[in-house]
């Protein structure tokens, strides 16, 4: 595919677009270890996840293709307690289909853009067998911190998780 990236509309995501995000969440959750969840996320706790992301001023970004959401992104609370409000954490899904095209770098730097001036620090919590998601981070800018060894168990692995963060105010 020739430049998909410029063909590549980003915009906030609507109640509409949760069958599509909760799709892509959905695949990497049953087929990889790099969602730890173990089972599918329901339509009802997509749309309770997207309501509290709008209440509480968390992005929610798709990026789409010829009418097609191929991956999205957002912005969540890092922890509960309010030492922590100046960071966030990040998520990023490509669909299967669309993956190392430069849909999850173009979805990483528009909520990088985005946390400016309102967030401190990004976090990305990272399974070490997703190396592209490893790559992808540390291309646009994350440092890995540490790597929590068999903190994660799925599928019969126990599985390493890296901390990486970005400050913005650089």
């Amino acid at each position: 595919m020739d430049n998909l990236k410029d063909k590549i509309l980003i915009r906030q995501a609507i109640k509409e677009d949760l069958p599509a995000i909760n799709g892509i969440l959905n695949y990497a959750t049953m087929n990889t270890n790099y969602n730890l969840n173990t089972k599918p996320r329901s339509e009802h706790d997509a749309l309770k996840w997207y309501e509290e992301h709008i209440r509480d001023g968390y992005p929610v970004v798709i990026a789409e293709l010829r009418g097609q959401v191929i991956g999205w992104a957002s912005l969540s609370r890092f922890r509960e307690y309010t030492g922590y409000n100046t960071t966030a954490e990040i998520s990023v899904y490509v669909s299967v289909n669309h993956r190392h095209k430069g849909v999850g770098t173009t979805l990483l730097t528009t909520l990088i853009t985005m946390a400016r001036g309102k967030y401190h620090c990004l976090v990305a919590v990272v399974t070490d067998n997703n190396w592209a998601s490893l790559a992808l981070h540390t291309r646009c800018g994350f440092i890995a911190n540490t790597t929590f060894r068999e903190i994660g168990y799925k599928n019969n692995t126990f599985i390493d998780i890296t901390f990486m963060t970005k400050l913005l105010d650089d």
